[in-house]
């Protein structure tokens, strides 16, 4: 409202002060505001150089979108063959629906997504974030995405989904995906579980700071765990070996040794009351490489990217504020340094990219620089390695993963490489018949 106060000779002088006054309030106001604007965006658009100090805005912008379609794959017209022996297992994280205990530790509403989306490159030529097709930003809660998700599985070679299954003495988190494939039948594809069985923590690390959740091992959890897992096991879908379920547990060693014997023991013994001839306990190879049967267990699963030891690339333009490793991952493919012999059983395991940048880049962050050949490449090894090392009802190979998305290691579909590594699954094991 603009005052005149020539024509406005009736109006009070303390009214028209007032008026006077309350005007210069809101254009102080929105021009403080337009201020305030111009300042974020000014800010936004020097985030380039507080990140990576001289580097040029349009190789920043160029590093950003990193979206060149000649590395994307289209959806393929010809399904899987189904011919070969081997049975790729991918891993399958729950994290994409909300929880109580997310929501007070990281806010209402956070999911994976979350992490996902606020990823950004911390080098030149670093592809972040990752993003979705196909599928695109799923809700787990409902079932619904889970019927494409097995579709695409199926079309391109894989043969099941291991659920990580996270347990903590009684309580369980992120369920509700799980026990929704469980309660539809028509989800025609095998699966199995996997324990994640090391404390939650914000740090994404199972490690001992920030802690959220604490894994135990109480007296009575043997039977607990067991019975909580039973209606898997029973379910026809679930993967076994004559007539064992499989259970993948990921840190056997993170229990003391006798108190961990006696939890397998046990739980063995449990299996064999309700009709099993046993459970197939596969235990994955993280932080010591110790052969898991020491604990009752019948093989290892190798888990990368632990063990994937490379000294770290060169790189250009690193963001200063970056704590972690980037690793090429051409030498150790091109030399076959994950051809490691053991004198236990050991089902291989391979993942098809891997970048925690979305949770951890200033926090230790691993970054592993490959692509679909070098996947492809390591996979078609890892197909031979275990037709010649396993009997036709062992012969798995576990990939890390089917949609671990803020840690760069997913076989769904992406913006930039399309259906690029799930055509290295199935090309590799066409290419191995």
């Amino acid at each position: 409202m603009v005052i005149n106060n020539k024509s406005n000779n009736t109006q009070p002088e303390n009214q028209a002060t007032s008026c006077i006054s309350h005007r210069g309030g809101v254009e102080r106001s929105r021009s403080k505001g337009f201020k305030e604007i111009k300042r974020k965006v000014k800010y936004i658009l020097k985030t380039p150089f507080r990140i990576f100090g001289k580097i040029q805005y349009h190789e920043y912008l160029e590093s950003y979108k990193n979206l060149s379609k000649e590395n994307f794959v289209n959806i393929t017209t010809k399904p899987y063959s189904g011919m070969n022996t081997v049975k790729p297992i991918a891993l399958y994280l729950p994290q994409f629906h909300s929880i109580p205990l997310n929501d007070k530790s990281f806010g209402r509403g956070f999911t994976e997504w979350t992490n996902v989306t606020k990823a950004i490159p911390q080098f030149n030529g670093h592809y972040q974030p990752h993003l979705p097709i196909d599928v695109g930003f799923y809700d787990l809660s409902k079932p619904d995405v889970m019927y494409r998700q097995v579709e695409l599985a199926k079309m391109y070679g894989i043969y099941g989904f291991c659920f990580h299954y996270y347990w903590f003495s009684g309580e369980r988190l992120l369920e509700a995906p799980i026990f929704n494939y469980l309660n539809n039948k028509d989800l025609d594809m095998p699966f199995c579980l996997c324990w994640a069985n090391e404390n939650w923590s914000k740090l994404w690390d199972g490690g001992n700071k920030e802690l959220l959740m604490t894994q135990e091992l109480k007296d009575n959890d043997d039977e607990k765990f067991f019975y909580d897992i039973l209606p898997f096991f029973k379910d026809e879908r679930y993967i076994k070996i004559n007539n064992k379920p499989v259970l993948l547990i990921y840190r056997l060693n993170l229990f003391e040794e006798e108190r961990i014997k006696t939890f397998v023991k046990n739980i063995k013994t449990l299996a064999k009351k309700e009709g099993f001839d046993d459970i197939h306990i596969i235990g994955s190879i993280v932080n010591k490489c110790t052969d898991p049967t020491i604990y009752g267990a019948d093989a290892a699963m190798e888990f990368p990217p632990h063990y994937v030891k490379q000294k770290s690339a060169k790189i250009n333009y690193v963001n200063k504020n970056f704590v972690g490793k980037i690793i090429d991952l051409k030498k150790y493919i091109n030399q076959r340094q994950y051809i490691k012999e053991c004198d236990f059983k050991l089902y291989k395991g391979i993942f098809p990219s891997w970048d925690n940048t979305a949770r951890k880049a200033m926090s230790n962050a691993w970054v592993f620089i490959s692509n679909p050949k070098l996947y492809k490449t390591w996979l078609i090894d890892l197909i031979n390695w275990t037709k010649e090392n396993h009997k036709i009802e062992e012969q798995f190979i576990f990939i890390n993963a089917w949609n671990e998305w803020a840690e760069g290691a997913h076989l769904e579909p992406d913006q930039k490489y399309g259906y690029a590594y799930l055509q290295a699954t199935k090309d590799a094991l066409e290419e191995t018949c």
